[in-house]
């Protein structure tokens, strides 16, 4: 993905942060209290997500970084734990009555990774299972949408080789 951002798609390849640190991602699996799966890990020691336009509340990407499907971006560690505090905390004020993982706001075993804008809708790994999922404003969670981290990662390359060339403007793929 990397790579094809970098060789076809340089203002989006120019918008991914540089490594994170291990201390960041360790202070962070310790201030949420949840272990990230190896695969988040290594993730994020390759990049740590993609740069943020302070001008805008420091949740939206900088200027090509909305560059996977729906113009997601993804999350560097300090994001995703700013997401997970804020989709936790709404689920402590609006605790979901049944506990319907179809249903509740957010669970503590699950790390988002990737946002549109204003974090209504996003993706998520299930740090028990490293299974993936989608969660949505006022729409049921989805638990279908990979098995991994990895295979998210490969099926987006596969979707970038394929029908990305068609989707670079002014060197940022956009979809």
């Amino acid at each position: 993905m990397v790579r094809w951002l970098e060789q076809n798609a340089p203002g989006s390849a120019a918008a991914l942060a540089p490594p994170a640190g291990p201390k960041a991602i360790s202070d962070a699996e310790e201030r949420l209290g949840v272990k990230f799966p190896q695969e988040v890990w290594t993730w994020l020691l390759i990049n740590d997500g993609v740069r943020i336009d302070d001008r805008e509340y420091g949740k939206f990407p900088a200027e090509g970084g909305g560059f996977l499907p729906s113009s997601w971006h993804l999350l560097s560690v300090d994001q995703m734990v700013r997401v997970y505090e804020f989709r936790m905390g709404c689920e402590e004020r609006e605790p979901t009555p049944d506990g319907d993982p179809d249903c509740v706001t957010w669970h503590r075993d699950w790390i988002p990774f990737a946002v549109e804008g204003d974090w209504l809708y996003g993706r998520f790994i299930d740090t028990r299972t490293g299974t993936l999922g989608r969660w949505s404003d006022g729409g049921v969670n989805r638990f279908d949408t990979h098995d991994s981290l990895a295979e998210f990662f490969h099926e987006l390359a596969d979707e970038m080789r394929t029908h990305g060339p068609g989707h670079v403007v002014d060197g940022v793929l956009t979809w």
